[in-house]
């Protein structure tokens, strides 16, 4: 009995912590098919999470804590319509996620595995759908944000904000 409790609270962690990393992934990875797409250019770094790094490679870092990402470029200045774009792509991704799930949760009402049951697919569907709308409503939302690595950083929203008034000035 204890172990099955203790075999479950393990899986529903794991379930949480995939959901946060694939949805902060997917993300981030609109930023960098975007930027690639525009530029060309394959020298850009993609961090999911923060605290005590699991993996390292060149072009991802992915740390324990999955609840945020950043997109960098190995460019010091973007041109205003790249970066723009660029910024665009992470909320594109999250908004096309949102409209997936939400499609999908119609189908799985009627799904059937000996494996898993419909009831868990919901809920994993539910989870996935909250994550994606809150990253997407974040991205939009012209705010700093507030925790982990990200602390002080400007949102996607915020960073366009700021790229049309300096090139409105200029």
């Amino acid at each position: 009995m204890v172990l099955a409790l203790i075999a479950e609270m393990l899986a529903l962690i794991c379930v949480y912590w995939l959901v946060f990393f694939l949805s902060a992934f997917a993300h981030e990875l609109g930023h960098a098919l975007v930027y690639m797409l525009i530029t060309g250019n394959t020298h850009w770094h993609i961090r999911i999470g923060s605290g005590k790094s699991l993996l390292k490679t060149q072009h991802f870092t992915i740390k324990l804590a999955v609840f945020d990402g950043v997109f960098e470029t190995k460019e010091d200045r973007m041109e205003s319509k790249t970066a723009i774009l660029t910024l665009l792509g992470g909320p594109l991704f999250s908004m096309i996620l949102v409209g997936i799930l939400l499609y999908t949760r119609v189908k799985i009402v009627t799904f059937d595995s000996a494996i898993i049951s419909s009831e868990s697919i919901l809920f994993i569907s539910s989870l996935s759908l909250f994550v994606n709308t809150c990253i997407l409503l974040y991205s939009l939302a012209p705010i700093h944000y507030f925790w982990g690595e990200i602390k002080g950083k400007e949102s996607d929203t915020l960073q366009i904000v700021h790229i049309m008034k300096s090139k409105r000035n200029n």
